[in-house]
């Protein structure tokens, strides 16, 4: 996300080709708060390791923080930086401790309940990660980075109404940042509501120029929305604002937007582009073949059809391969 509510908050990482799947259950009425939502202020000592490791100076902020912690052992904030400079360097077990330290000596520290939810979802505790991230919502519901954690953890879980509930909150809270409704779009696509969908990538569309990634993305979305002529002026777009070589992924993307528009000379190129770029790949060997033989070229469609399958011989791509080398035969 582009946009954070705090020096110490941690927003999950984007789920756009992965999203969870699963029927849509009832929103259960989430607790009220008993107490009001904690916004522990930082020690002069603690302002200034995060200034250190704003600046990327992780080991000097961890010096601060460490010293900052033998000061006064109960300073939640301290105890939130310090999971942020484990996270940092990669000790994500010793993070978790560290946010959960915050929890425990300030039971009403949002930010310090999301950071540690996002830890846990991200560690596979996805059960514990939703009760701590429903924790942060119910004392503070204004945390953005908070709703959006929760909708992740809610979709992976298979809680759609709910997820869907707090990537609309998110999206209310920063209209003008595309992530929230790119995941949104991506979700409402895996549940068979293209329409919807749509409504959400055309409004991130003017939002993700310069962005390649999430450009992909949205131009990815339009086309299994069934709209790929407007996914092939987004991903060309991306193109010609990608580094040389482009992604292989983008290139993909592309060929499959020209195809599905009815374009396949321009789907070939694209396509034999991507295949030269990453040519054991058997979903590129295999979608490559797929457009030969659409375009008549039978031989040379047979020829990565079978690359396709010879390359992943148990893979799903080389089942789909073999299915349309007999198609081929007939």
């Amino acid at each position: 996300m582009k946009t954070v509510d705090g020096p110490g908050l941690r927003w999950s990482l984007l789920i756009v080709l992965v999203s969870g799947c699963g029927s849509a259950q009832s929103t259960p009425a989430r607790p009220q708060p008993a107490e009001a939502v904690s916004r522990p202020a930082a020690s002069p000592d603690v302002l200034r390791g995060e200034r250190l490791l704003a600046e990327g100076k992780v080991g000097e902020a961890k010096r601060v923080f460490e010293q900052a912690l033998a000061d006064d052992p109960n300073d939640p904030r301290a105890w939130l930086d310090m999971g942020l400079v484990h996270e940092a360097t990669g000790d994500f077990a010793s993070a978790e401790k560290a946010y959960r330290r915050a929890t425990e000596v300030d039971g009403n520290f949002a930010e310090a309940f999301n950071n540690l939810g996002v830890i846990l979802r991200e560690g596979g505790k996805l059960g514990e990660a939703t009760t701590m991230l429903e924790r942060a919502v119910a004392l503070d519901p204004q945390l953005t980075a908070a709703r959006f954690n929760l909708g992740l953890a809610y979709e992976e879980q298979g809680k759609l109404a709910e997820a869907e509930r707090e990537y609309l909150a998110t999206i209310d809270r920063l209209p003008n940042d595309p992530v929230p409704r790119i995941n949104l779009a991506m979700m409402l696509l895996d549940t068979g509501r293209p329409e919807d969908a749509a409504v959400q990538l055309r409004a991130a569309r003017p939002m993700v120029r310069g962005d390649v990634l999430l450009a992909m993305a949205v131009g990815e979305g339009f086309r299994r929305s069934g709209l790929p002529e407007e996914a092939v002026p987004v991903l060309r777009t991306a193109l010609s604002q990608a580094s040389d070589p482009p992604p292989t992924e983008l290139l993909a993307e592309l060929a499959l937007a020209y195809y599905a528009t009815g374009d396949l000379d321009a789907a070939e190129a694209t396509m034999r582009r991507a295949v030269g770029q990453d040519e054991l790949d058997p979903a590129l060997q295999y979608a490559y073949g797929s457009i030969l033989a659409k375009q008549g070229q039978l031989g040379k469609a047979r020829a990565h059809l079978r690359r396709a399958a010879k390359l992943d011989p148990d893979g799903p791509y080389a089942d789909r391969a073999r299915k349309r080398l007999e198609a081929l035969k007939k």
